[in-house]
């Protein structure tokens, strides 16, 4: 009884929070930007050569 209770919790509340969540805010920045020249992201001391 305990794992269907906890089954309809899960599907009833946390995967609909989590999808209002997914399409209000990016956390991992996935959406594609028409105008951006790259997709890459450089972190200061990245550079060639530099340990």
């Amino acid at each position: 009884m305990r794992t269907v209770l906890l089954t309809a919790v899960y599907y009833l509340a946390v995967t609909p929070w989590g999808w209002c969540r997914r399409r209000v805010r990016d956390p991992l920045a996935r959406r594609r930007l028409p105008r951006a020249q790259t997709y890459w992201h450089f972190t200061p001391g990245s550079g060639p050569g530099e340990r």
